[in-house]
């Protein structure tokens, strides 16, 4: 079995290729590929949101798909679109309704409204992403994430006109419908951004006493 993941410079990384020298070795590497193969599992079912105990998935999650290839091609041209600034690749690789998620403060965007943002962005840093990034395709058969997916890690650092920079790793899962991108949702901390920046983060408002809770025992 060959689990396929990929880097800017293209690699592969087989797991069982059955030359082992002794009994014991074998027994390692057994345990080894076990683990690996448990936590890419864990991987895979946490960043689409699904649970490995309950997965909202009927069927087995795939690691090889058609056009896969290209979906892969589709998926670096994007990210690479967010890094150099190059909305007009980044148009036509979406699909008119493509949805981005968890993009600062925001819930979801659609196209032009992350351009826009982005574009703004741009004003404040420039990004530069590490080329070590890690990706790997998925095909989920059926239930809520039901689709092809990219799922992509890297490292961004942000680069300021102080001349302050700020590095974080991220995670984004890119949806394709046919050979474009319909989602993409961005997982980092964005706290980490803000106190690099030296603003401090405080609660909304201050805990106040219930006072139509008191003398309440928990008994109905």
């Amino acid at each position: 079995m060959t689990l396929k993941f990929r880097n800017f410079k293209s690699f592969n990384f087989s797991i069982l290729n059955g030359n082992y020298l002794n009994t014991s070795a074998m027994k390692r590497r057994n345990i080894f590929t076990s683990n690996v193969l448990f936590i890419l599992l864990c991987c895979l079912t946490g960043a689409l949101g699904i649970q490995p105990a309950m997965a909202q998935v009927d069927g087995q999650v795939s690691l090889d798909f058609p056009a896969e290839d290209k979906l892969m091609e589709v998926a670096h041209e994007t990210v690479k679109a967010y890094e150099m600034g190059n909305w007009e690749a980044l148009r036509r690789n979406a699909t008119k309704d493509a949805r981005f998620y968890n993009l600062g403060s925001y819930d979801s965007l659609n196209l032009d409204q992350t351009i826009e943002y982005w574009t703004e962005g741009r004003k404040i840093a420039s990004p530069v992403l590490s080329e070590d990034g890690v990706w790997l395709a998925v095909a989920v058969p059926q239930g809520p994430r039901e689709g092809n997916w990219i799922l992509h890690w890297g490292t961004n650092t942000l680069s300021y006109p102080t001349g302050e920079t700020i590095t974080f790793p991220y995670h984004v899962a890119i949806k394709f419908r046919d050979e474009n991108v319909s989602q993409i949702h961005f997982y980092y901390d964005n706290n980490r951004i803000i106190r690099a920046l030296g603003y401090e983060i405080h609660p909304p408002f201050k805990e106040e006493k219930n006072n139509f809770l008191e003398g309440y025992d928990g008994k109905q």
